[in-house]
């Protein structure tokens, strides 16, 4: 063999061998790569997807922890009427408005005899015995029980996520038990894949329940293995799937959790990339190894920096740009970078702007109704005072006093008023004192004497005093604004009635009218801001009506009366000492 044959042969082998053998260490590198990308984004989701489950089980407990520490859940159980009856009918209503406000699939209140009182998920069924099922037979006995369980629901069984606390009368009387929970259909598959990225499948033995990913038949057989976890092929795309263990509260499996992430992108990629280092590894490499260290200083600089922009810009520093003298499609990034981080910045600026006046606007409103409750007693106050002196009244010097005394009280109470909203709009925390809840209604009267003496205020108050601990004038403005929009909303004729009564723990003040009642647009949204049906309102009175009574430690209510009319209660704890 000639020499400049052996040459060749030689040169071809030494550049043939290191080649073959970085193509194969390569191939061997890339399958583990692939498969360590696998297992991390399997895991990251298999995390995701169980944290999510799991956390969904803790929150309906803690929900369920908080409703059984709901004094109006407890009063529904413990008040019966003169029959010996709890208001079942409220009940099913609390039940009902409770499952929509936590946003549940299943919610039950029972009694301590495992009779079902009221379900918020299904208003007409009621009164079952469900003593005998294992999970609400544990919570019975005083246990709180988070499980995995079956729920009767429209004929059919629905797997939930049941939660189950009971409730306790002055920690040591149960008097029943309240239940939560959220199925495990459909819908909670889609929520579980948008939580963690994965697609589910729902499995009970070898029956699919609910998937989020399309295909039937054999496109879904993989769920029938029995493998931890295992791969296959649905709708033509490669798929690896885990498989996680729901079980009930005992410990025994009810059904299966499948997390299954795409691999296609994957084995696309590592394939491509074996079929691209294959074809021009060997022209590539020289190059690769000159050009290299040049290229991809000049390319990951500005990456580099679009990084640091982007993490400044999440951490809230809107002044972040990138500096780059290039040309090309990464100069358009960056610009297009820089002109959005420009964009946030201005848009940033006009939020704070807006939201700063829409803060003004909103005092400015609360501050005008606030005013206009005490300047009417001064107005009456001073009327009444006129009226007597221009009649020369022997009674004046009395009147004059008692229309300066309800003069110096509103004034005070319009500087208290303006005092409070000087700092930043906030309404005036309660002072609270002990005091009677008939002397705080007998200081309203003088404000509406007139309608009194003409039998358009009727006013009962009872015998024994009402002891309460109360911020006097914040409880006179709330009476003053419930009678102000009862007269406003009953004929001439019309008839109001003022009165307190003591139930139970409370002392209870009710104002009723006969006017047209409530439109039922209305009575859905009574103690929303700025809802008003009156021309010029602020819609802000029930609203601070309904702060002052919650900061009292006390309930109000607003409906029909039966007989026609509207009546409001205000229900505030009796001082105890």
């Amino acid at each position: 063999m000639k020499l400049r044959i052996r040459i060749i042969l030689l040169l071809i082998l030494a550049a043939v061998l290191p080649l073959l053998a970085v193509f194969v260490s390569m191939s061997v590198y890339a399958n583990r790569q692939r498969q360590s990308l696998v297992d991390m984004k399997l895991n990251t989701v298999y995390g995701g997807a169980v944290s999510s489950y799991e956390r969904i089980g803790k929150s309906t407990l803690s929900q369920m922890e908080q409703l059984a520490n709901d004094p109006t859940l407890t009063r529904f159980l413990l008040v019966k009427d003169e029959t010996g009856y709890i208001d079942q009918e409220g009940l099913i209503d609390f039940a009902g408005d409770t499952k929509q406000l936590l946003n549940l699939d299943y919610l039950a209140i029972i009694s301590p005899d495992g009779k079902v009182l009221a379900r918020g998920h299904d208003p007409g069924l009621f009164g079952d015995d469900i003593s005998n099922d294992a999970v609400f037979a544990e919570a019975l006995k005083g246990q709180k029980v988070q499980s995995l369980a079956k729920i009767r629901d429209s004929g059919e069984d629905i797997l939930t996520v049941l939660s189950l606390t009971p409730i306790w009368f002055e920690n040591r009387q149960l008097i029943g038990v309240i239940a939560g929970g959220i199925s495990l259909d459909e819908d909670f598959c889609r929520h579980l894949r948008d939580l963690s990225g994965a697609e589910i499948m729902l499995v009970e033995g070898d029956l699919l329940l609910a998937k989020t990913i399309a295909g039937q038949g054999d496109e879904v057989a993989m769920y029938l293995q029995d493998k931890q976890t295992f791969r296959t092929k649905l709708q033509g795309l490669w798929y690896t799937f885990s498989r996680y263990p729901l079980k009930d509260y005992s410990g025994n499996k009810i059904a299966d959790l499948l997390m299954g992430v795409s691999t296609q992108d994957l084995d696309i990629l590592f394939d491509n990339m074996r079929i691209i280092y294959g074809g021009f590894a060997l022209g590539g490499l020289i190059l690769a190894l000159i050009f290299g260290f040049f290229l991809s200083s000049g390319f990951t600089r500005p990456i580099e920096g679009l990084t640091w922009a982007a993490d400044r810009l999440a951490s809230g520093d809107f002044t972040a740009r990138v500096s780059y003298a290039g040309r090309g499609e990464l100069a358009n990034l960056i610009d297009t970078f820089n002109d959005m981080a420009s964009d946030l910045e201005d848009y940033r600026r006009k939020l704070i702007e807006s939201e700063r006046i829409a803060a003004f606007s909103m005092m400015a409103r609360k501050v005008a109704h606030e005013i206009k409750n005490p300047l009417t007693p001064i107005r009456i106050a001073i009327e009444d005072l006129r009226r007597a002196y221009d009649a020369s009244d022997p009674n004046f010097a009395a009147a004059f006093g008692q229309s300066t005394k309800t003069v110096l009280e509103e004034v005070n109470s319009l500087t208290r008023i303006v005092d409070e909203f000087s700092e930043f709009a906030k309404f005036p925390s309660p002072r609270l004192a002990k005091d009677d809840l008939n002397d705080i209604v007998n200081t309203a009267i003088p404000i509406f004497s007139k309608l009194v003496e003409h039998g358009t205020i009727d006013i009962t108050l009872t015998k024994k005093s009402l002891p309460v601990m109360a911020d006097r004038d914040q409880i006179k403005r709330a009476l003053v604004n419930l009678v102000k929009n009862a007269l406003e909303a009953i004929p001439s004729t019309g008839h109001v009635g003022i009165k307190t009564v003591q139930a139970d723990k409370y002392a209870i003040l009710i104002i009723s009218d006969n006017g047209p009642g409530l439109a039922p647009s209305v009575r859905e949204n009574l103690f929303t801001p700025y809802l008003t049906t009156k021309s010029g309102g602020s819609g802000l009175g029930l609203v601070i009506v309904k702060k002052i009574v919650s900061e009292h430690d006390g309930k109000i209510k607003i409906a029909d009366q039966a007989i026609g009319g509207t009546v409001a209660t205000i229900e505030l704890p009796l001082y105890q000492n």
